[in-house]
């Protein structure tokens, strides 16, 4: 065999698309692939930028991180990441549960990502899925919460790993916020604020001063015409304001589809 041959020329494409199909179906890290051939680097590609998981701090270089796959995406993941909370501030005995920086947190993702989105073309499906949260949220109280998407195994490795970070937050063996070990303590359920904590209403108490100045702030947004769908999951428990959710949607002259779960309110 010749020293610029490898034995993957001679296997029948057939045979070449179950290999890289069970490579994909496996779950593993399939990016090194690509330098196989221009036949493997379409469909390595086609796989790993059909669902893109971004956070506010990687907003600024999605473009050049996409480049020319920018037409692949079909499923956007943006997620929120809150600051972080001790045992001081898990279940706070007051009515104002958010942090102002919280807030502008959000309004400042919120205002980077539609600027961004807004340069996007319109190119078939894209699919928005909002996520607001802190990581303190599994943390303490509520230590089996996850926040990613129901995805697939075949489609992505993040829930064994999800998974195994859940199991030890669990096992530390500590005994509070009415957990031991792996169990919550029967006499110990989550305490009023605590629930209060992490249903909190997101911009309920800012960045803006008034109702009429939050509208002016949404309607200043600009229009996102390559969003097509938009996702918010019931695995975040912090809730959107109804008039928030409408001024959002008008911002997507393309919007096709909207899957909202909330959480059905009660009195505690």
């Amino acid at each position: 065999m010749a020293g610029d041959k490898t034995p993957r020329v001679f296997l029948p494409a057939e045979i070449q698309f179950m290999i890289i199909d069970a490579l994909l179906q496996d779950g593993c890290s399939v990016a090194s692939f690509a330098t196989v051939s221009r036949e493997w680097q379409v469909i390595v590609e086609r796989h790993n930028f059909a669902r893109i998981n971004l956070t506010t701090s990687r907003l600024a270089d999605v473009d050049s991180m996409l480049r020319r796959n920018r037409h692949l995406v079909g499923y956007l993941w943006f997620r929120v990441e809150l600051e972080r909370y001790d045992c001081t501030k898990c279940a706070p005995s007051h009515d104002w549960l958010g942090s102002n920086m919280d807030n502008v947190c959000v309004a400042t993702a919120i205002q980077d990502l539609f600027s961004t989105l807004s340069t996007w073309e319109p190119n078939g499906d894209l699919l928005l899925d909002i996520s607001v949260y802190s990581p303190s949220d599994s943390e303490h109280w509520f230590k089996y919460l996850t926040f990613g998407p129901d995805t697939p195994s075949d489609q992505c490795s993040w829930k064994e790993i999800a998974g195994q970070a859940m199991l030890a937050t669990l096992v530390d063996g500590r005994h509070q916020h009415g957990w031991y070990a792996t169990c919550r303590s029967h006499h110990r359920a989550p305490i009023e604020y605590a629930i209060k904590k992490v249903f909190v209403e997101i911009m309920g108490e800012g960045p803006f001063d008034t109702d009429e100045q939050e509208g002016q702030w949404w309607r200043q947004l600009p229009l996102v015409p390559a969003v097509t769908g938009v996702l918010l999951r019931q695995q975040n428990r912090r809730r959107w304001k109804a008039a928030a959710l409408a001024q959002m949607f008008s911002r997507f002259p393309s919007l096709r589809e909207i899957q909202y779960e909330p959480w059905r309110e009660w009195d505690i």
